[in-house]
Parts: structure tokens; C-alpha cells; sequence
């Protein structure tokens, strides 16, 4: 039986002149296949999952909603709702010497601007001069303007995943990637497409193992 279910109606013209809004989020799951899990496993397990993803999604600047946890024995499942399909951009400044130091009489750049580029990493040419309370002094500017998140997840995805422990644990096999049981799949999903990756010899693969029961997180 379907509750709540509204009558079709046509769908309306499109209004000129307007055009439809970015999609700027999506939802994410992340889904681990295991070989029966030991149950009192399970909950600790998930707590740990949404933790690191919490510590990651933060360092790494990438903004979303909430964090929802299931599992069974057979596969630990966390879904991220609302998650920014670009990380935020970031701008990162560094005061370096003052303008009596970082150029001489000539007005050319001393060893100490020079220095100071090359510690930050940044062309000579790019250095930008402030006043500030003290006097004029040399900044380095530093802009990252993101990444889109689906290759921000290839690369912490294997972090997450490898960071779990758990009370007891095995080397299910020659990567040297531990679990509490072998991981036979693992599986993303960003906006509906597959995030490609590898975590200990597991690459992504759409199985369906018989269901046991979802246990659930925190929403």
C-alpha cells in the first residue's frame, strides 16, 4: 500500500528567462561489506565511523548537513546528508618583514624578502605589501579556491576506512589492512555515481548479501 500518494499533475513550463539552481550538495553513503561481524562490535564500530568522518569532513573543508549510522553484521552503512560537492575555498595569509628589511635603498628585494617567498612557497613577484599597526610589512597571500569533493573522497575515503579498530582484529590479506573480518566490499555513493576506490584489496562493488537487520546510529 502506498500512503500519501498526491495525483500526477502535468508538469508545469518551464519560465522563461530563469534557469534552474546549481546543485551545490548531495548525499553520500558509505557502505562496508563484512564477513559477520561480531554484534557488540557493530555499535562501537559505527560511533568510531561518524567520528572520523566528522574529524575528516572538517579538516578537510568540506561542509554537509547530518550523519546517519546502520549495521548489521554483515555491513556497516553511513550516510551523509546535504554534503557540499566542492570544498569551501580558504585564504591563507603570512606576515613576513617589514618594508625597511625586505628592500633595500635601490628598492630591490633583499635576502630576507627573498627568503620569505621561498619559505612560504610562493613567487617573489606575488608578495603583497600592508600597512599595519607596526608599519608596512610584506604578506604572502595563499588562496585555494577546492576541490571538487568527489576527489577529495578518492584520496580520505582509505583513511576513514583504515582508521577503525576494533577490540579484536585480523590481516585478512597481503595489503596489510586490518579489520575485525575480512571486508569482501566496500562502496560510495556520491549524488547517485560510484566513488571509485581501493581500501585494502577491497575495490568498490555492488553486492547484496541476505539482510539481517538493520541496527541504527545516531540521526
Amino acid at each position: 500500500m502506498i500512503k500519501n500518494q498526491k495525483p500526477r499533475d502535468a508538469p508545469l513550463p518551464a519560465s522563461k528567462g530563469k534557469r534552474p539552481s546549481p546543485v551545490t550538495t548531495a548525499e553520500l553513503m558509505i557502505e562496508i561489506g563484512v564477513e559477520e561481524l561480531p554484534y557488540q562490535f557493530i555499535a562501537p564500530a559505527l560511533s568510531a565511523l561518524e567520528a572520523q568522518v566528522n574529524f575528516s569532513f572538517g579538516f578537510h573543508r568540506l561542509s554537509y548537513g547530518s550523519i546517519r549510522t546502520y549495521g548489521t553484521p554483515r555491513r556497516l552503512l553511513l550516510v551523509v546528508e546535504s554534503l557540499a560537492i566542492h570544498q569551501e575555498a580558504f585564504t591563507n595569509e603570512a606576515m613576513g618583514p617589514s618594508r625597511s628589511i625586505a628592500f633595500d635603498q635601490a628598492g630591490q628585494p633583499t635576502k630576507a624578502a627573498v627568503g620569505f617567498a621561498k619559505g612560504q612557497g610562493v613567487a617573489l613577484e606575488s608578495l603583497r605589501m600592508r600597512q599595519t599597526p607596526k608599519g608596512e610589512y610584506l604578506f604572502a597571500v595563499k588562496e585555494d579556491a577546492g576541490r571538487p569533493t568527489e576527489k577529495v573522497l578518492l584520496e580520505i575515503l582509505p583513511q576513514i576506512v583504515g582508521e577503525l579498530s576494533f577490540p579484536t582484529a585480523m590481516q585478512w590479506n597481503n595489503t596489510g589492512a586490518r579489520f575485525a573480518q575480512p571486508v569482501p566490499w566496500l562502496r560510495a555513493v556520491e549524488g547517485g555515481a560510484e566513488v571509485p576506490r581501493d581500501v585494502g584489496g577491497s575495490a568498490a562493488r555492488r553486492r547484496r548479501e541476505g539482510q539481517r537487520g538493520w541496527r541504527g546510529g545516531k540521526e
